[in-house]
């Protein structure tokens, strides 16, 4: 039965591994592209007010008004707004992803500690007197605790292609 309980929460080890796999490049892909539109927007919105204020600056009234409507006209279709406001950078997709990450990686954490655990009682099993008289009869040996691979011990980048 302790085999059995360190073989269970390997496999929970390993479902934990998975989840991660399987959410974890969605969320960053949804941040990417709420983050690039972000950006789009800001630049979008810093030319255009640019080319109004240089409108402006010419002293012109027609000019600045074909210059107006027409930069208003381009962010409108961009946004489809109908009043002009500075717009804000929503950051919402990019902490929902941390969000993620760290659930993610508390599950794993949590299914590791249990795994090592499993693996404990086992081994006071097969140590300790009278049960190690038993496991030497039937070849029972110990089991080896969770073991991070070197690649592990620093934490994974991800890139976002952000520049």
């Amino acid at each position: 039965s302790a085999d059995n309980e360190i073989d269970r929460t390997l496999g929970n080890v390993q479902s934990a591994y998975q989840q991660r796999l399987d959410t974890l490049p969605k969320f960053a892909q949804t941040a990417k592209l709420s983050t690039q539109f972000q950006v789009e927007l800001q630049e979008r919105y810093v030319e255009s007010r640019n080319a109004v204020q240089e409108a402006a600056s010419t002293g012109d009234p027609n000019q600045l008004e074909q210059t107006a409507n027409s930069e208003f006209a381009a962010l409108r279709s961009f946004l489809t707004v109908q009043v002009e406001a500075v717009p804000q950078a929503d950051t919402s997709q990019l902490t929902e992803l941390n969000a993620q990450i760290e659930s993610v990686e508390r599950v794993i954490k949590h299914e590791r500690d249990a795994y090592n655990t499993a693996v404990k009682a086992k081994n006071d099993k097969v140590k300790h007197f009278p049960g190690n008289i038993v496991a030497g009869q039937f070849g029972f040996e110990p089991s080896t605790s969770f073991a991070a691979s070197e690649e592990a011990q620093e934490s994974p980048d991800l890139d976002l292609g952000l520049d």
